[in-house]
């Protein structure tokens, strides 16, 4: 059986032939995205704040800070593709300022007890395959768990996306399935480049027809002999454009 999750199925959507040339034949592309970069750097800084904050330590806002340039600068490759209207430098600071934005708003960071942090988990999926659970932060207050998850792109999300999004419902599934059927769980986005967060729930109900939905798609997946390139403006970002019939020729020599 396979193990499945939100980006493996997002990248089918997107494009078929970059979800076989990763999934299926399993290639590691040496590129990345501006964009992405920063998402991880962000993250690893706000797991270090939860982690000290686990051993009883709030670390300052310098500290943290001085995290996030020390990672930038020891992970950054001369293969991250920039195609945005801001260069690295002024990505790098737009990083800092969702940290220091974050830090501001909920500092001393004691809103909930932690369940867990970038969490390594399955979901058993009635297909037999697996879901793969990955949260940001897992939390729980009262009798209520929080599945937070960070979110540093330039969209704000909005309220029907929100209600309607897959990976943090899919994520509320496993809590249930875990904890029991009647459990509440809320879904919340830290939308760090507005300063803003955007919160949701699921009824089982709900939960039960996007497990519907998801099983169809997988079995799309599985059956399917198609992997030919999907062209849109998400080529612009992809980090195997350099593998696509449809760009290899950019750069060949």
């Amino acid at each position: 059986m396979t193990n499945y999750s939100n980006s493996k199925l997002t990248q089918y959507e997107n494009c078929r032939f970059a979800y076989n040339l990763h999934y299926n034949e399993g290639y590691e592309s040496p590129y990345e995205t501006i964009e992405a970069y920063l998402g991880k750097r962000v993250h690893e800084t706000l797991e270090k704040l939860y982690i000290d904050v686990q051993n009883d330590k709030v670390d300052t806002l310098e500290e943290l800070i001085q995290f996030y340039n020390d990672r930038w600068d020891s992970e950054w490759h001369d293969e991250i593709i920039n195609n945005s209207r801001y260069d690295e430098y002024e990505q790098h600071d737009i990083g800092i300022q969702c940290i220091t934005d974050y830090y501001n708003r909920f500092h001393p960071f004691d809103q909930h007890a932690i369940a867990g942090l970038e969490t390594d988990d399955i979901l058993q999926l009635p297909d037999g395959n697996t879901w793969s659970v990955r949260i940001d932060r897992f939390a729980f207050k009262g009798d209520t768990f929080y599945i937070c998850d960070y979110k540093t792109g330039n969209r704000m999300k909005s309220q029907y996306d929100a209600d309607t999004d897959r990976q943090l419902a899919m994520y509320a599934r496993w809590v249930r399935e875990r904890y029991g059927k009647d459990k509440k769980v809320k879904l919340v986005w830290h939308m760090l480049k507005f300063d803003k967060d955007v919160e949701s729930t699921r009824s089982n109900f709900e939960l039960d027809i996007l497990m519907d939905k998801v099983l169809r798609e997988i079995h799309e997946i599985e059956m399917n002999d198609d992997w030919s390139p999907n062209p849109s403006r998400l080529c612009d970002w992809c980090v195997y454009r350099h593998k696509c019939p449809l760009h290899e020729k950019e750069y060949q020599d």
